[in-house]
């Protein structure tokens, strides 16, 4: 009898022992996740801090500023190192000196010295230039998709790298900027492997276009794409079929159109005159081949 009410007594004693552990545990645990959920948003906050400065300094065209919130080892999914990304972002504020910026947030994830930013971002323009002796202007819209990568150096969160997905702009002339144009191409492709790109634009039967489809590789300095021009259809729609480069380098699919408008008069019959132009791209990641990865047969 004694060794059973013993026996007893320590199974309730053990119980009440297992309780206040599991009990210290739990508060324990939610005192650390508490912890950290605090931590979190303090690094989201100071991560969101960044980006607002970011677009402040790109707004401001104040590229040594800029250059403060990358890292020294930044890369981009381009091969585009710190020095090489800057030298395209100081030509481009060249080109289009009143460039304005805009970004969204679309997520944020922080993996203790790491961060991934999900952004959206837009940007709009004006480039003055020359076309037979006319002073013509241009209008610049641009929208994209990325990843930023962040590291936090010395309690500093810094950029350290970019993966972009979708990136399309237009430059749009004379009547261009209001026609209806689109681009249509894959957003990924496989290294070598032949895409399709389509030209559309909402044209009335006045109106002749002429235009071309081009590929351009992702490489400093830029190669300008040179193709051979076509008159579109009655239809007012272009197409092509292109081969990836093999070379590991993304591209874009490059569009560019020469608007023309025939006007009748009495006098002098009908006038046909340059109504406007259109140079549209559209970014296309190139998978490169991996030569390791294979599928082997098992017979």
């Amino acid at each position: 009898m004694k060794k059973i009410l013993l026996f007893i007594i320590l199974a309730l004693v053990t119980m009440t022992c297992s309780n206040i552990q599991a009990q210290a545990s739990l508060v324990s645990t939610g005192s650390h996740r508490s912890e950290q959920n605090k931590i979190y948003k303090a690094e989201a906050k100071q991560i969101k801090q960044l980006f607002k400065v970011h677009e402040q300094f790109a707004n401001k065209h104040d590229l040594t500023g800029l250059k403060t919130l990358y890292s020294d080892n930044y890369i981009n999914s381009d091969g585009f190192n710190k020095e090489l990304y800057f030298k395209s972002v100081e030509e481009t504020w060249e080109q289009c000196k009143d460039l304005t910026y805009g970004s969204k947030i679309l997520s944020l994830e922080i993996n203790g010295n790491n961060a991934s930013v999900s952004m959206e971002e837009n940007a709009v323009g004006t480039v003055y230039d020359k076309y037979d002796s006319l002073s013509v202007t241009g209008e610049i819209h641009a929208k994209s998709t990325s990843i930023y990568h962040l590291v936090k150096l010395n309690g500093k969160w810094l950029i350290s790298g970019e993966t972009m997905l979708s990136d399309e702009s237009a430059l749009l002339y004379g009547d261009a900027r209001y026609m209806n144009i689109e681009l249509v191409a894959p957003t990924q492709v496989s290294s070598g492997e032949t895409y399709t790109v389509t030209v559309t634009a909402d044209a009335d039967e006045n109106t002749v276009i002429v235009g071309s489809i081009e590929h351009d590789p992702v490489v400093y300095p830029s190669e300008i794409p040179n193709g051979p021009l076509r008159t579109m259809p009655k239809t007012h729609i272009l197409e092509r079929f292109i081969k990836a480069n093999t070379n590991n380098i993304n591209e874009y699919a490059v569009t560019s159109l020469a608007i023309s408008k025939a006007v009748a008069n009495k006098i002098n019959g009908t006038k046909v005159y340059m109504a406007g132009i259109a140079c549209l791209m559209k970014r296309i990641n190139v998978v490169p081949k991996n030569n390791f990865a294979k599928l082997e047969d098992k017979k």
